[in-house]
């Protein structure tokens, strides 16, 4: 909840940790439940055999499916604390662009591919943008939302082109596990820019964005890309959240354990 500096709760806590954090001589924030549970694996990015906007051709190489969409997810709690109007504008620039290319298709001339959007997570304000949504009148783009289970999530993450992080940080230091999820089955990221995001969208693995606007042409021009044999943007983007998955989640905290 975004309670403001003068909240007498957030007062509380930094007279709390002003006291008492300089007194340690170490800070270390982890989840018990990481540790506890033996059945936590890292994400995996679905194999090409199980996807479904690709396939295996009879000499064992994968390529996309002729003329698919291009698969953009987003998860949200559907609060306030992230503002779906950002993603729902830009989904109608890119609509625009694209509806204004498809009769380049008809020239032999490389359209933007059509988008389907899948935006996952339950919460109260997903109704009000479900209206929104259904009144969008969109041609080259499909949003859906759903409520996915937890063995189905990460296949969705792995299956996707790209996803789209809105999430702010109400207090500009905390980084959204969305994202470490997304790079973790390998997937680039588009998320807003807020103070600390660049500890983990660096620009080797996804882009940052502050509008509309800016959102709209990164997945253009990541479309384009995706579509290009010339051009190695999203290859790029691809090769850098393989590398940001490279490390698990035990070396990384034993890095950690180390500086202490």
């Amino acid at each position: 909840m975004k309670l403001g500096p003068t909240h007498p709760i957030v007062s509380l806590a930094r007279r709390f940790e002003r006291c008492f954090g300089k007194r340690a001589y170490a800070h270390l924030c982890l989840w018990t439940r990481l540790l506890e549970d033996p059945q936590l694996e890292p994400l995996q990015p679905l194999s090409a055999d199980g996807a479904l906007l690709t396939a295996r051709g009879s000499d064992g190489t994968i390529d996309m499916r002729s003329g698919r969409p291009m698969l953009l997810v987003s998860s949200t709690s559907w609060t306030a604390d992230e503002d779906f109007s950002i993603l729902l504008a830009a989904l109608k620039l890119y609509d625009a662009a694209a509806t204004s290319q498809v009769v380049a298709r008809s020239a032999g001339t490389a359209a933007l591919p059509p988008l389907a959007v899948l935006i996952t997570g339950k919460g109260p304000q997903r109704e009000h943008y479900e209206q929104e949504i259904a009144q969008l009148g969109l041609q080259q783009v499909r949003i859906a939302t759903a409520w996915l289970s937890a063995e189905d999530y990460p296949l969705l993450l792995g299956s996707a082109d790209l996803g789209v992080s809105l999430h702010t940080s109400s207090s500009g230091l905390d980084l959204p596990m969305k994202v470490v999820d997304m790079l973790g089955c390998g997937t680039p990221v588009c998320a807003y820019r807020f103070s600390c995001i660049h500890e983990l969208v660096t620009g080797a693995n996804g882009l940052v964005f502050e509008d509309a606007g800016e959102l709209a042409r990164q997945i253009q021009d990541l479309a384009a890309s995706q579509r290009s044999a010339s051009d190695g943007r999203y290859q790029k983007l691809l090769e850098g959240a393989a590398a940001f998955r490279s490390v698990d989640w035990t070396t990384n905290y034993q890095r950690v354990l180390e500086l202490f």
